[in-house]
C-alpha cells in the first residue's frame, strides 16, 4: 500500500539512473524526511544453455568495482520495448552473439527494494547458438565470451568467482527451474 508522498525532488537525472529525495508520511502517521531511491530501468539477466548443456558467460570490466567480473548476460529493457522476452533475447544476441531456440520468464524480482525501483527479469534459454558477433555498447567492455559446463559453473559460484548478485540469482533459479522439470518428467515417466 502506497503510502502519502508529501514532498518529491529529484536530486540527479541521466541517461542511466535517476535519485529522487521524497518526504512521505508512514501508515501511523509519523514523517520520513529524507528517502533517497534510486530508479534505473528494468533488467533482464538471461541464464542462456547450449544444446551442449553449457551456460553462456562473460567476463567483463565493471567500473564501479573497478575488476573483471564473470557474469551471465545481463541488460536494460528500453522505454520502447513492451515485450521484455524480446528486449532478453536482444540483449542476450547484442553482448554475446548468440540466440536461443526458447526464452522462458522464470522470475522478477525487485534489484534492491530498500534502495531502488526496478526490477529483475530472469530467464532461461534453450539451444543457445553463436550466430554473429557482439555488438556491445559504448560502456561495456566484454573480454570474453565462453561455455562451460553446469557443474563448473556452480563450482565457480562456490569459489566466490561470480560475484554478480544478478548473475548469482539467475544461475541458481535456472539450476531450480530444471531440477523442476527433470522431476515433473520423472514422475511422467513412473506414472
Amino acid at each position: 500500500m502506497p503510502r502519502e508522498i508529501i514532498k518529491s525532488e529529484t536530486i540527479l537525472d541521466n541517461e542511466f539512473f535517476k535519485i529522487t529525495k521524497d518526504s512521505y508520511r508512514k501508515k501511523n502517521g509519523s514523517i520520513v524526511k529524507s528517502y533517497y531511491t534510486i530508479h534505473r530501468p528494468e533488467v533482464a539477466v538471461i541464464c542462456a544453455i547450449t544444446k551442449k548443456n553449457e551456460i553462456i558467460l562473460i567476463r567483463q570490466y565493471r567500473h564501479p568495482v573497478k575488476n573483471i567480473d564473470l557474469e551471465l548476460p545481463a541488460g536494460y529493457i528500453e522505454n520502447h520495448e513492451n515485450n521484455i522476452r524480446l528486449a532478453a533475447e536482444r540483449e542476450l544476441l547484442e553482448e554475446t552473439g548468440y540466440a536461443v531456440e526458447k526464452m522462458i520468464k522464470i522470475q522478477t524480482s525487485y534489484a534492491s527494494a530498500g534502495l531502488m525501483s526496478n526490477k529483475i527479469n530472469f530467464f532461461i534459454g534453450f539451444n543457445a547458438k553463436k550466430i554473429k558477433k557482439p555488438e556491445l555498447d559504448e560502456s561495456e567492455e566484454i573480454m570474453e565470451v565462453f561455455a562451460t559446463a553446469w557443474d563448473k559453473t556452480i563450482e565457480l559460484l562456490e569459489k566466490e568467482e561470480i560475484k554478480d548478485m544478478a548473475s548469482v540469482t539467475g544461475i541458481l533459479l535456472a539450476k531450480r527451474y530444471l531440477e523442476k522439470i527433470n522431476h515433473s518428467n520423472e514422475k511422467r515417466n513412473l506414472s
